[in-house]
C-alpha cells in the first residue's frame, strides 16, 4: 500500500565547515554573504563579506578566507598547552585542572563514610577526556592533592600542537553495538 502522506524526499547538502567562516543567507533582511569569526585570546575578530559589494558568492568567500588566514596568521592559536593551562572562574582548588570530588554512591551518607578524592583531568590528544583518581582515605588529605597534581602536570608537559576548538565536535564517533 502506498503511504500518500510522507513528504517528498530532500537533498541535503554534505557541507564541510571552513574554519571560521560561515554563510548568512538572510532574506528578511537581504543579507547573502559570508561572515568570519576568529577568537584569539578573548578578542573576536569578526567581519562580513558581502556578495553584492565584492561581486558574487565566490568573490566573496575568496576575500573571506584572505581575512580569516590574515588574522590566523598575525594571531597564531594558542597551544595545547597554553589553553591546557587557562584557569576558569570556578576553579576552587587553585590547580587548573585538578578537584575534590565525591563518590557519587557516598554522597547521601554521612560524612565519615564519604569517599572524597582528589582528580587529575585533561584532554588526549584524540580528545577524550582522561581523568585519574586519588583517594584520600589512602594517600591523606595532601598526598592525595599533590599525586593528583603530579599527575596533571605529568600529562599536560606531553602535550604538543596547537588547540583546536572544534576537535571535539568533529570527532568520528564510534557506535557501542
Amino acid at each position: 500500500m502506498l503511504n500518500t502522506h510522507c513528504r517528498p524526499e530532500t537533498k541535503v547538502k554534505n557541507k564541510i565547515p571552513i574554519y571560521g567562516v560561515t554563510r548568512v543567507d538572510n532574506e528578511t533582511s537581504r543579507t547573502h554573504g559570508w561572515l568570519v569569526t576568529i577568537q584569539r585570546r578573548g578578542v573576536i575578530f569578526r567581519r562580513q563579506f558581502s556578495d553584492g559589494v565584492l561581486g558574487g558568492k565566490a568573490k566573496a568567500l575568496s576575500a573571506a578566507k584572505a581575512y580569516r588566514d590574515q588574522v590566523v596568521a598575525r594571531h597564531p592559536p594558542l597551544s595545547k598547552r597554553e589553553h591546557a593551562e587557562i584557569r576558569k572562574k570556578n576553579n576552587k582548588s587553585g590547580v587548573v585542572g585538578v578537584c575534590r570530588y565525591c563518590a557519587s554512591e557516598t554522597s547521601q551518607k554521612p560524612a565519615q563514610e564519604k569517599r572524597w578524592f582528589w582528580v587529575a583531568s585533561w584532554v588526549l590528544p584524540d580528545g577524550r577526556a582522561k581523568r585519574v583518581k586519588f583517594s584520600v582515605n589512602k594517600y591523606g588529605e595532601e598526598g592525595a592533592f599533590k599525586l593528583a597534581v603530579k599527575a596533571r602536570r605529568s600529562a599536560i608537559r606531553q602535550m604538543d600542537g596547537n588547540f583546536d576548538p572544534g576537535a571535539t565536535r568533529r570527532r568520528q564517533r564510534t557506535s557501542r553495538a
